[in-house]
């Protein structure tokens, strides 16, 4: 039975999200981020039955639009356009595909609703076809249409969409209505299409965008369970407190149909406490530090937060170094344990991350040869007079056992003196020149001082 399902969420950088990794997930595909310089590489899905950058009618046959066919290119643009930390660098529709139709039908109905889009709001729709996984439902057949929030114009992005302005500033560019009802005539232009396919089709089936209380039907809807929590409960296997708690007031509201009047007081008592207990968990945020996710951040305030991580680690290993130096050596025997064990994956995982990320290392190594080439053609920088002086001022404080240049010639005259032969060997009875070498005198050669330490011109 075809099923109605449409929502929208934005990729916003003040979550964390990425344009980028976003389509790499979408569409399977290896994208670089030349914002953070992150390889989000989604390459081995194998669900992506359909994929395709749908562009208004009038700009897709331009030579000069080729730019946006490629997802890398047209992604990093969108975020080098989002300048501030919170932008909103695209907009998704997600929607559930009826599984009575074939492949074909499933993608031009899709294609057809993305065509709209694009043409309405002059914007390039990335569409992605999904099919149902492994061990999935066999009917979640369903598509992606990640939107760009800005018009595609051959120079690039323009200004932003009619879909994402809202309140002062639809008024200011002449547009009718507010953000909402653009949206609810999205839902309903969906549901439209998707009957026109399902009767071309030859089949009954057929969906609506209202809710059960607009067509009349007195049931309660099936409760909503957020993606998280739906996720986390798949993969763990039990059910989530959050999870039992949405369902305990489904069966509530259920219960309370049985009696007249009791479901609106039901349903006015559970929205009143969530909302106290959002206003609660508000104001507790409010009260802690301000925290912005890493997604947000770009790629010097990352280093910036790892240099300041390290530096606190360099002070928990000052603080212990025998504990520090224990948890280091078990982590050491730890991976090598872990590297003896499979040895062959080890060196496959090797491989694939050298093809994976080798045009990243491969720049890197050009950036790094050609500062070293740099380096090596610039001349040196030279020192002036005061920075030589104050060097070798440094070179005698370490090096003052060694005699200078005047000590040793005073020895070598006063060697020449008493050498073997010599007229004055006989007065001099063989004495040979002492250099006093105390920590707090300067060097003697012989019965003189020299007054000066600082340089070898003269005593």
């Amino acid at each position: 039975m075809a099923t109605y399902f449409l929502r929208t969420k934005h990729i916003s950088r003040g979550k964390g999200a990425r344009a980028t990794r976003a389509a790499a997930y979408r569409a399977g595909e290896r994208i670089l981020d030349e914002r953070t310089s992150e390889v989000y590489d989604c390459s081995d899905r194998r669900d992506v039955a359909y994929k395709e950058v749908v562009l208004p009618a009038d700009l897709a046959a331009r030579p000069d639009m080729a730019w946006t066919q490629d997802r890398a290119v047209l992604w990093n643009a969108a975020e080098h356009a989002g300048l501030r930390r919170n932008s909103r660098l695209a907009r998704e529709l997600l929607v559930l595909l009826p599984p009575e139709l074939s492949s074909t039908q499933r993608t031009d109905l899709v294609r057809s609703f993305a065509g709209e889009l694009a043409d309405k709001y002059r914007c390039a729709v990335d569409v992605c076809l999904h099919q149902p996984r492994p061990g999935a439902d066999a009917r979640n057949h369903h598509a992606h249409l990640l939107m760009t929030t800005r018009e595609v114009t051959p120079d690039g992005f323009g200004r932003r969409t009619d879909l994402e302005h809202n309140g002062q500033e639809r008024r200011r560019v002449g547009l009718t209505g507010s953000s909402l009802d653009e949206y609810l005539r999205i839902r309903e232009r969906w549901a439209e299409l998707t009957n026109e396919s399902l009767r071309r089709a030859g089949l009954a089936a057929s969906v609506d965008h209202r809710s059960l209380e607009r067509q009349g039907i007195d049931r309660e809807p099936v409760p909503s369970i957020p993606e998280k929590v739906f996720y986390a409960e798949r993969k763990r296997g039990v059910p989530s407190a959050a999870g039992d708690a949405i369902r305990a007031r489904h069966r509530e509201r259920e219960e309370a149909r049985q009696t007249p009047g009791e479901r609106a007081r039901v349903v006015d008592r559970q929205k009143a406490e969530l909302r106290d207990r959002a206003s609660k968990e508000l104001k507790e945020r409010e009260a802690q530090p301000k925290r912005i996710p890493w997604g947000a951040l770009s790629r010097e305030e990352r280093n910036a937060h790892r240099r300041a991580r390290y530096e606190e680690r360099r002070v928990v290993e000052r603080q212990d170094p025998v504990r520090e130096a224990r948890r280091r050596e078990s982590s050491r025997l730890a991976e090598r344990a872990r590297r003896q064990a499979n040895p062959e994956a080890v060196r496959e995982a090797k491989r694939r991350w050298r093809q994976a990320n080798a045009d990243e290392v491969n720049r890197k190594q050009r950036e790094y040869r050609a500062a070293r080439r740099a380096a090596a053609l610039s001349p040196p920088p030279r020192a002036t007079a005061a920075q030589s002086a104050r060097n070798w001022k440094t070179y005698r404080h370490h090096h003052a056992s060694a005699p200078t240049a005047e000590e040793a010639a005073r020895a070598w005259r006063e060697l020449g003196k008493t050498a073997p032969g010599s007229p004055s060997a006989a007065a001099s009875q063989g004495a040979r020149p002492v250099i006093d070498r105390t920590a707090d005198s300067a060097p003697v050669a012989g019965p003189s001082r020299i007054t000066n330490p600082d340089h070898d011109f003269g005593p």
